[in-house]
């Protein structure tokens, strides 16, 4: 569209304007200076009109700002309302997330209840005074042995009650402990709360794995507790060992063991 067809309409709408205006006034002029009622019936149909639309052109601001309050309560009401959903959408929420803690708590007991440790009628308390954890070689010495009844294969165990290793070698005053971290170490476990079995295999310094699950379908789930499953007679039934901390590659669990280096440790006489 070119200037001079633009200043064309705005000149016709200008006209149509004025004249809109002007027709009241010839209306109230013919009104009051001529009373003729033939002209007046005659024009009411365009001057009722052009009246009305001049009206609604005026008061366009007026209405236009009613419209607009009336907008900003209803927006003020929907965000009223939103407040409120979200105030009870985060109270769903929370008490979702007090029933998925009780759920872990449940959990936490059930396994704890499930730790049921067979321990020996005797135990002994024995003093580390050597430790090796060069390289893949993880193991401790004690200071008692064969004198005290502690023989090869018994179970060493923390003072918190976590398996610390078993016994490989003893001498009648020492004897010497190869850790569960140990790359020699192949130690049978089970998870607490349920049948699965695997067996917790040592890697020196990196976290010992959880593999060979008997059930297939197991997927390992982080906070899990390992016990040892006591097959083959090795080990006492129901120590603890740790737990799970993270799935691993080809069907294995990294874990998080319960034990931690200490002065002492006990050795389960069981045999």
């Amino acid at each position: 569209m070119d200037a001079k067809t633009a200043s064309s309409k705005i000149a016709k709408t200008v006209q149509a304007g004025i004249a809109a205006c002007l027709l009241p006034v010839f209306f109230l002029y013919i009104l009051l200076g001529k009373p003729d009622y033939k002209i007046m019936n005659a024009m009411s149909g365009v001057v009722v009109p052009a009246a009305r639309i001049v009206g609604d052109g005026i008061t366009w601001p007026v209405r236009a700002i009613g419209h607009l309050q009336e907008n900003i309560k209803e927006r003020k009401g929907i965000r009223q309302e939103n407040r409120e959903l979200r105030a009870k959408l985060d109270a769903f929420v929370a008490a979702q997330n007090g029933c998925i803690a009780l759920q872990a708590e449940n959990q936490r007991l059930e396994q704890t209840l499930d730790i049921v440790r067979m321990y020996p009628k005797k135990s002994v308390i024995a003093r580390v005074i050597f430790e090796n954890s060069a390289f893949a070689a993880s193991s401790f010495i004690l200071d008692k042995g064969e004198s005290s009844g502690i023989q090869p294969g018994m179970a060493v165990i923390s003072k918190d009650g976590f398996l610390a290793g078993t016994v490989i070698s003893v001498t009648a005053e020492s004897a010497k402990i190869r850790k569960i971290t140990d790359t020699e170490s192949n130690i049978p476990v089970r998870v607490a709360g349920s049948d699965v079995l695997g067996f917790l295999r040592g890697r020196g310094n990196a976290a010992p794995v959880f593999e060979l699950f008997s059930d297939q379908e197991f997927s390992p789930t982080p906070g899990v507790m390992l016990l040892a499953s006591g097959i083959g007679g090795s080990l006492p039934d129901g120590i603890p060992i740790g737990k799970i901390k993270r799935s691993g590659a080809g069907g294995s669990a990294s874990v998080k063991l319960g034990t931690k280096t200490t002065s002492e440790a006990i050795v389960l006489i069981y045999k």
